[in-house]
């Protein structure tokens, strides 16, 4: 398995930008989803962002890739010949929520409005941010990158306020959701969830994926691997956020993690 290279960027000056930056990498991801917007931009090679078989989920070397909050998806390359060179930038809600205040001066979590798309403006001003990123050292340059990067995504591919409120949410599936939160370390089991949510497990079950795309054990694990990568960047060891998050030992989370980040623990602290 071809790892590729890997590079993360993390500017102290702005809390809640991630910069993952890929080169010639054949790493395939699994369905997953995050609680914040990403966007990839892929430089060469493609793969499948949603499920294959979905032209429209195809995204191309020159096309860009919008993920929603709690948007399920992938990253399916087409075969193990196949080497991907892309950038994901990872925006917090807050500095989008920041973003939409200032630019329309109105109060909500803006949605892309569509999966994959082609806008040389819009890459263009994510390239700028990226470059920016990496190398100026002015506060004033970066926060001048981070705006014009927003302002093109908020402008170009989204509608001001998310279509569906989190108030649409079952009753049950926010308690399931704050259980497993709750529980990151812990070995949760559908009976728990059960008997914390009021439904029988096969409702339960129903009812989950349904609202958020995934059964409970494949939403806790990612609860678990986003808490690893706080714990990670606040300079805890492997071996004791492993333990933290959950994991039986380091070999097992190390292995979890690259399948659903790309990179190895190691691969995501090396600044």
């Amino acid at each position: 398995m071809n790892k590729g290279i890997i590079r993360y960027l993390r500017p102290e000056s702005i809390e809640g930008l991630e910069i993952q930056e890929v080169i010639n990498s054949n790493h395939s991801f699994p369905n997953h989803t995050h609680g914040f917007h990403s966007v990839g931009v892929m430089e060469a090679g493609g793969c499948y962002c949603r499920q294959p078989g979905s032209g429209s989920s195809f995204v191309r070397g020159g096309e860009i890739a919008l993920f929603n909050p709690g948007l399920v998806h992938s990253g399916v390359i087409t075969d193990s010949d196949t080497r991907l060179t892309y950038r994901v930038f990872s925006f917090d809600n807050r500095l989008f929520e920041k973003a939409l205040r200032d630019l329309n001066e109105v109060e909500g979590l803006p949605e892309f409005r569509s999966v994959v798309t082609e806008d040389k403006l819009t890459t263009g001003t994510l390239t700028e941010l990226n470059y920016a990123a990496s190398t100026v050292k002015s506060r004033l340059a970066l926060d001048t990158a981070l705006a014009r990067a927003a302002a093109a995504l908020l402008t170009r591919h989204c509608d001001a306020q998310s279509k569906v409120p989190q108030t649409k949410e079952p009753v049950a599936v926010k308690k399931a959701r704050e259980y497993l939160n709750e529980n990151l370390s812990e070995k949760v089991s559908l009976e728990e969830l059960s008997q914390a949510t009021g439904l029988s497990r096969y409702h339960l079950l129903r009812v989950f994926r349904k609202t958020t795309g995934l059964p409970p054990h494949s939403y806790h694990l990612q609860l678990r691997i986003e808490h690893a990568k706080r714990l990670l960047r606040s300079g805890m060891s492997f071996a004791e956020t492993a333990l933290q998050s959950g994991f039986s030992d380091q070999s097992h989370f190390t292995n979890t993690f690259r399948r659903y980040t790309g990179a190895t623990p190691s691969q995501y602290t090396n600044i």
